[in-house]
């Protein structure tokens, strides 16, 4: 084999195999989901799919703009501005995270709020920090347990889904 094919056959390579590594994860925001100490939990006496769907309703009303709903794994996520106006012109965002889990005859709700403090110029860099006020959740848990739920299909109805 000459040099000018053993060198073909490796630029071939190294273009195939890059083009495999550069590929971004379909969702690369689901690892965050892993329960850990930094969600803070609540228990409710109602099956998991009220805890869900109720869940999913503070949260749209409270101004988060919802990138997941899975309501086969129970995750649940979204951001919003800082003020609740889903973009606001400050530096600081939030975000949120939350797991709705079976716990026994009723549901078990893990909910990790984060806060995005943007830096540079162009707000290029970002830093998060995980929000630890206790009063906080107890407010978001005792809004979940009292609100309506919402139904799948209006909830889909507004993400731009529609059914037939």
């Amino acid at each position: 084999m000459s040099k000018a094919q053993s060198l073909a056959i490796g630029v071939c390579l190294s273009l195939s195999l890059s083009g495999c590594a550069s590929g971004s994860a379909l969702q690369p925001d689901r690892s965050i989901f892993s329960l850990d100490n930094n969600y803070q939990r609540q228990f409710y006496d109602m099956p998991i799919e009220t805890a869900f769907e109720q869940t999913v309703a503070v949260f749209k009303d409270a101004g988060y703009k919802l990138d997941v709903i899975d309501r086969a794994t129970g995750q649940v996520s979204g951001k919003r501005g800082a003020s609740g106006d889903k973009g606001s012109a400050t530096d600081k965002d939030l975000k949120f995270y939350a797991l709705v889990l079976p716990r026994g005859s009723g549901s078990e709700l893990g909910i990790k709020i984060v806060q995005v403090i943007r830096r540079g110029t162009f707000g290029t860099s970002s830093a998060e920090l995980i929000v630890n006020d206790r009063q906080m959740y107890e407010f978001a848990f005792k809004r979940i347990e009292n609100s309506t739920p919402t139904s799948p299909a209006e909830i889909d109805q507004d993400r731009g889904v529609r059914y037939n």
